[in-house]
């Protein structure tokens, strides 16, 4: 057995906007994402937004008060992170990382009522049909109306009171370049499911989406004068064409053609982007990908019980 092995043609492909945003990197990264190979340690800052998006979350059902938001994150990341093998960054510790999402929830009240929107759907599943026996399944973090027109930097009005948005809440070292979410795919496959979901849930088709992004300062110690620089950055509103949502739609199924295929080839890029090995870190699948090592991963699901033999 081997995780490698072909699908039959007519077989269904279940994927997600992670699962596309990962085969546009690596596909070899892809199987061993599929097949549940995974890190011994889990990286601080996947606890760090997954405690975020939970708090968020919290607040925006009415689990959370505003009062209580950034004190119930340092709970729920202390309580994440105990019994588990974490892999820290090179500079932020637990008190740093506990600082940012603190600061980051006690602004987010504010925040949110800034945006002038009325929540229809928070944490949204969906199951669409691409079609070619392709199906996408994800989860939209807020789905709203708005409570106020929407105007962009030069004054030119994007959209009307009642007019339908999406916000994917996320964090981020940096503010975001204006292209990051006019092009990428993950915001596109959430147009299109509230678009064919719009009629049922009694809204108007998406006219706006955009990242609400959390700015996660690079500072050493939790009292360090950059913790200010800790805040939500406006919001790049952006939207998506028909065009836009066919080559998204097209993309998944070539990623779903090549994993029927067992196409999971290796993209080590060039030189100093490498994803194998960059100045952002290693790769989490390095070892067993070129190094023929299982160390520091966990094999799990298909991949349990499998051997070095059958990773390769």
């Amino acid at each position: 057995m081997s995780i490698f092995h072909k699908l039959p043609p007519s077989s269904l492909v279940e994927i997600s906007p992670s699962q596309i945003a990962t085969a546009q990197v690596c596909m070899r990264k892809l199987a061993y994402y599929r097949a549940r190979v995974k890190p011994l340690a889990t990286p601080i800052n996947l606890l760090f937004g997954v405690c975020l998006h939970w708090a968020v979350e919290g607040y925006l059902k009415g689990f959370l008060s505003k009062d209580e938001i950034a004190e119930r994150f340092i709970e729920k990341l202390t309580k994440e992170r105990n019994g588990k093998l974490v892999s820290m960054s090179k500079t932020k510790t637990f008190e740093v990382m506990e600082a940012i999402g603190g600061r980051l929830c006690s602004q987010f009240p504010a925040y949110y009522d800034n945006l002038g929107v009325k929540p229809v759907l928070i944490e949204g599943a969906f199951k669409m049909n691409l079609g070619d026996q392709v199906v996408m399944n994800l989860v939209i973090d807020f789905v709203g109306v708005l409570t106020r027109p929407v105007f962009g930097e030069d004054g030119q009005q994007l959209a009307d009171v009642g007019d339908t948005v999406i916000i994917d809440w996320k964090t981020a070292a940096m503010p975001e370049g204006a292209l990051f979410a006019r092009a990428g795919f993950q915001l596109t496959y959430y147009w299109l499911a509230v678009t064919l979901a719009c009629e049922k849930l009694g809204i108007k088709p998406p006219k706006l989406c955009g990242f609400a992004a959390g700015l996660k300062p690079n500072i050493r110690t939790e009292g360090s004068k950059s913790l200010q620089s800790a805040t939500w950055l406006p919001i790049h509103w952006v939207d998506r064409t028909e065009s836009d949502v066919l080559e998204a739609v097209d993309f998944a199924k070539v990623v779903a053609r090549r994993i029927r295929n067992a196409e999971y080839h290796r993209a080590p890029h060039m030189a100093w982007n490498s994803p194998c090995d960059s100045n952002t870190g290693r790769c989490d699948f390095n070892g067993v990908c070129l190094e023929g090592t299982l160390e520091d991963l966990v094999l799990t699901g298909p991949s349990a019980g499998l051997t070095l033999a059958e990773l390769v």
